[in-house]
């Protein structure tokens, strides 16, 4: 009987560790992240602000966060120094990340934006990281979205 109180009770703090260290959106919208919920973008005035910050060259921070088709959060933090614009790409709470590393960081010199019939897409150019070589493309949003959420 004893053992079996023990094992319900670490089931119990399992479940309640598990739930106390997830990320869901609704946690993320709180924050004042941006959501890309693989579709959708919720809070994304957060990004036009951070945008706009840039343009003015004032110094800003904004995090997007991504989410897996699993549901796992993947966080875009972004620091602009007025100069340049820092990303932290962190992947440590993706279960399905791969072998590469959970967290990579590089530094950008602008953002550039591709205005497409359906698709907006946000990409940071210039990257010191040879994996950005091309870009890096923070986010892309449905026209018809943009301004929903």
């Amino acid at each position: 009987m004893r053992r079996k109180a023990t094992l319900l009770l670490i089931a119990i703090m399992g479940i309640v560790l598990g739930t106390a260290c997830s990320y869901d959106s609704e946690k993320a919208l709180k924050n004042g992240d941006v959501v890309n919920m693989n579709g959708p973008v919720y809070n994304f005035v957060m990004f036009e602000i951070f945008l706009n910050s840039i343009e003015t060259k004032n110094a800003d921070t904004v995090r997007i966060t991504n989410y897996s088709v699993e549901g796992d959060p993947i966080f875009y933090d972004l620091n602009y120094d007025g100069s340049s614009i820092d990303l932290e790409v962190d992947q440590s709470k993706d279960k399905y990340k791969g072998d590469g590393p959970a967290k990579v960081q590089m530094s950008c010199t602008h953002m550039a934006t591709d205005d497409g019939q359906q698709v907006v897409t946000y990409t940071l150019e210039g990257c010191d990281h040879q994996s950005a070589d091309e870009g890096f493309i923070v986010l892309s949003v449905l026209k018809e979205e943009e301004h929903d959420h």
